[in-house]
């Protein structure tokens, strides 16, 4: 059975959260053949990033008004955390190859109001998501670095080769590091605020498979 009866409601000022045991094995089993049955996915290959011309990941983007039932459920029991009505504005089955960049994820619907964005491994997985302390007010980091300064006290050098050894060096100036999120793992659930940057961890050095989970952003009702 899910955890649903000893999860906590967030409250409105919680802006990041972390279940361990919030989905049930068989129901990620169930979801994880579900959107392996959903259709096509599709390459995206890196454009403009530190990984220009590579092939980052495959992607198969839902339809958030028609889900199939099992992501329908999960997401919806996903929502019930919230404090306040939601609405899903982009659900993403994913295989990841290579981290992305630092982002957040603002802009996935014109005139929306950003909200959350959830994470639903499909597998127990030796690698993280780095969520910083700095918020957007646009979907690129290369315009937030623009109009801030350097941080007088930004992430060490030691943390950063750690983690985040892939990015540009001159970005960690600018970052301070809000949550080192745990390593993914099946029946996890991981929300935390769409205005974070926030970027995957080096995960590529040490883990040769893709790494598979669904990801659903939700907007303010």
């Amino acid at each position: 059975m899910d955890s649903q009866a000893t999860t906590q409601m967030l409250t409105l000022h919680d802006d990041i959260f972390i279940d361990e045991n919030f989905y049930s094995v068989d129901t990620i089993t169930s979801l994880w053949e579900e959107c392996k049955s959903a259709g096509k996915m599709e390459p995206f290959i890196d454009q403009w990033g530190v990984f220009k011309g590579e092939h980052v990941a495959d992607q198969l983007f839902l339809d958030p008004d028609n889900l199939l039932p099992v992501t329908s459920s999960c997401i919806q029991r996903a929502q019930e955390l919230f404090p306040i009505s939601t609405k899903v504005v982009r659900v993403t089955y994913s295989a990841l190859y290579l981290p992305w960049d630092i982002h957040c994820d603002l802009r996935e619907v014109e005139n929306g109001d950003p909200y959350f964005n959830i994470l639903i491994p499909f597998h127990d997985v030796p690698s993280r998501t780095i969520i910083f302390n700095q918020i957007a007010d646009d979907d690129e980091f290369w315009k937030y670095k623009q109009s801030h300064q350097p941080l007088e006290d930004p992430i060490d050098q030691e943390t950063w080769d750690k983690y985040l050894s892939f990015c540009w060096p001159e970005d960690r100036l600018y970052l301070s590091i809000k949550k080192i999120m745990p390593e993914q793992r099946a029946g996890q659930l991981t929300a935390f605020s769409r205005y974070y940057f926030h970027c995957s961890d080096s995960f590529h050095l040490w883990y040769k498979q893709p790494k598979y989970f669904l990801q659903a952003m939700f907007d303010k009702a």
